[in-house]
């Protein structure tokens, strides 16, 4: 079949298959709306490293709140992260208030259309600056995801991995990108690749394009793309001081605005070192305190390294002990929703019978 050929049934299928097929998802609907740029844009920032499953309650809850980029550039970060926990890569959610906030005061309002102001914008780079021209304005724009990678490699019979076919597989992308129906053609090669061409999981039998695709007619589906190595993860240890107060209040630190984990609360901690760490009274919030070591010993994962958290426990007398600091505060803890706490702390409390489980 020649290429030209090939690459018309690829995206004519895809499109057909996609209107037939497609989920109701709630970042889909109110096309013709005003804010539907805007829907477009939170989604994409969530979607980033988050399953679609995973995102939809937090994108409806997060719309609700605020409903357009006018209300989000008026919101704190604090209420942002708060509403974001659970999502991870808290960095997504920081960009997002940033962009919206440019937005209102660069542009009027309204999400840029062009992929140079769009890349400028916070957390927007090649990927998401493509999707958004083409779901949002239907523009012609090609968005390559890690879906788009691997049905593109299989159809196309592109061996090794998906790195060493970056350049050939981009290549291929803007090729068959067609002239229109771009935003349901965008979202139709995306979707493929989440419900029918899995990385594991491969449903052939209903693939809508599985005639043409090389890799299923050689039989090499499971072959293609060939995983790259993984790379081992950092291992890194943290002592983390539990400080009560009148068995109500517990004494949490807010992080730095920069770095990992930036703007979310926290209990005191040491800093996260290779080595194994020794208790000292100089790294806790109160070093005349009596501090006891507890069972809490855990491990806590982030996709780059693997944290292990033991805790250490003081009670607290006198509430005043606390240093006027702004970072440190003493908080209820039938008020920690309020706060962004940090996962791994959260897990800290939940183990000492602070929080619900």
């Amino acid at each position: 079949m020649k290429t030209r050929n090939k690459d018309k049934y690829f995206s004519e299928n895809l499109i057909l298959w996609f209107k037939k097929n497609k989920r109701n998802l709630p970042w889909r609907r109110s096309v013709s709306h005003k804010d539907y740029p805007y829907r477009v844009l939170v989604s994409e920032f969530m979607l980033q490293q988050t399953t679609v499953s995973t995102v939809i309650p937090y994108f409806n809850k997060f719309l609700k709140i605020w409903p357009n980029i006018k209300t989000l550039s008026k919101a704190n970060i604090d209420d942002v992260l708060i509403q974001w926990q659970g999502l991870g890569y808290y960095s997504r959610a920081r960009n997002l208030l940033k962009t919206a906030e440019i937005i209102m005061l660069k542009h009027q309002g309204d999400i840029p259309r062009s992929e140079n102001e769009l890349k400028s914008l916070p957390g927007i780079g090649e990927y998401a600056s493509a999707a958004i021209r083409s779901i949002a304005f239907n523009k012609k724009a090609s968005a390559v995801d890690g879906n788009v990678k691997r049905v593109i490699a299989r159809f196309y019979g592109l061996t090794g991995t998906l790195d060493e076919n970056k350049k050939k597989i981009d290549e291929i992308a803007n090729r068959i990108c067609p002239n229109k129906n771009n935003r349901d053609y965008t979202q139709a090669i995306m979707e493929i690749g989440a419900l029918v061409c899995k990385a594991k999981k491969i449903n052939c039998d209903v693939c809508c394009i599985s005639q043409k695709c090389t890799a299923y007619n050689k039989k090499l589906v499971h072959s293609i793309p060939e995983l790259k190595v993984k790379v081992k993860k950092r291992k890194l240890n943290c002592i983390s001081f539990i400080s009560i107060f009148n068995d109500r209040f517990v004494l949490l630190k807010k992080r730095s605005s920069e770095g990992i984990l930036s703007n979310q609360w926290e209990l005191p901690s040491t800093e996260w070192k290779a080595k194994s760490i020794k208790f000292s009274r100089k790294e806790t919030p109160f070093p005349n305190a009596h501090w006891e070591k507890t069972a809490i010993n855990f491990k806590h994962s982030f996709s780059h390294m693997d944290i292990q958290n033991v805790a250490y426990y003081a009670r607290n007398n006198n509430k005043c002990l606390l240093s006027n600091s702004s970072n440190l505060k003493w908080v209820n803890v039938d008020k920690l929703s309020d706060y962004a706490v940090t996962t791994m702390s959260k897990k800290t409390l939940k183990k000492f019978n602070l929080i619900p489980i």
